[in-house]
């Protein structure tokens, strides 16, 4: 399960208040961050890490991308038939997440 962003925060965002969907949630938020990181072309670490010098595309999380996260962990979490995950992201996440693309030049 990805460090960014905690069980109980997601669960507190979507308004649930019971255990049986934990499971589901929580590869919820394991495949949002892999989106970012396909999307983006970045490898994430937490506040405070250091990026080791030879990750030339590492990052530190940002309040914008967590916001993203959890939008599209909200999108997927409520549209499981019509919307698969790893499909388009919602318009909000990825004005959200286009800014920190990397592109190697």
């Amino acid at each position: 399960m990805s460090q960014f962003l905690t069980l109980e925060q997601v669960k507190l965002n979507l308004k649930v208040d019971h255990d049986e969907e934990d499971t589901l949630i929580e590869s919820l938020i394991s495949a949002a961050f892999d989106a970012f990181e396909q999307e983006t072309n970045r490898k994430l670490y937490e506040v405070g890490a250091v990026i080791p010098e030879d990750v030339l595309n590492g990052m530190i999380v940002t309040d914008s991308i967590l916001q993203g996260a959890h939008m599209l962990i909200g999108h997927w979490y409520k549209n499981r038939e019509s919307v698969g995950v790893g499909t388009e992201l919602p318009m909000a996440t990825a004005w959200l997440w286009k800014k920190h693309r990397w592109v190697n030049t």
